[in-house]
């Protein structure tokens, strides 16, 4: 008898999400109810010597950032080729003052990806790129001290500048 009424429960409840599951999915292809938002871009320009970087990054409701960073070295290889250039995306959020962000890219020459933390100081107007001492555990790299970051030899520090679509 109890295994009746199981069995009945279980009929039942998969009849009624199916029922559920597609009514969802309809309203989620009419698209008449949705809106795309376009949230502003922040975009920012960094030379150093011969190098440059080119950073553009939107701030999400939730605080988090999304964007891409690319940067150019002149600097030559070993092989006696010039690096084409680093470029990737960003995916972090602003603790006080600070971005602190995962830089997922691409080395230019050999099409490698790479995973490395980043922290941007934001004095006034630009982004000072600070470094520090990156630890690995299970795969994942991460700043070990975070009041240790330099931000005063900073190598690139951007500027803001115009977006380009």
């Amino acid at each position: 008898m109890k295994n009746e009424l199981y069995k009945l429960i279980f009929f039942i409840s998969v009849f009624l999400f199916s029922c559920n599951h597609d009514t969802k999915n309809t309203a989620l292809r009419s698209g008449d109810k949705y809106k795309l938002i376009n949230y502003p871009e922040h975009c920012f320009i960094a030379i150093y010597q011969k190098d440059s970087a080119f950073l553009k990054f939107k701030t999400m409701p939730n605080g988090k950032i999304y964007g891409k960073l690319v940067i150019k070295y002149s600097e030559r290889q070993s092989n006696n080729q010039e690096k084409e250039f680093d470029h990737g995306e960003i995916i972090g959020q602003f603790k006080k003052d600070t971005l602190f962000a995962d830089y997922i890219f691409a080395d230019g020459t050999k099409r490698t990806h790479y995973r490395n933390p980043i922290a941007l100081l934001k004095k006034g107007p630009k982004l000072v790129l600070g470094f520090g001492a990156i630890g690995y555990y299970v795969g994942k790299s991460w700043f070990i001290n975070h009041k240790a970051i330099n931000f005063t030899r900073s190598r690139f520090q951007f500027l803001p500048t115009e977006c380009a679509n």
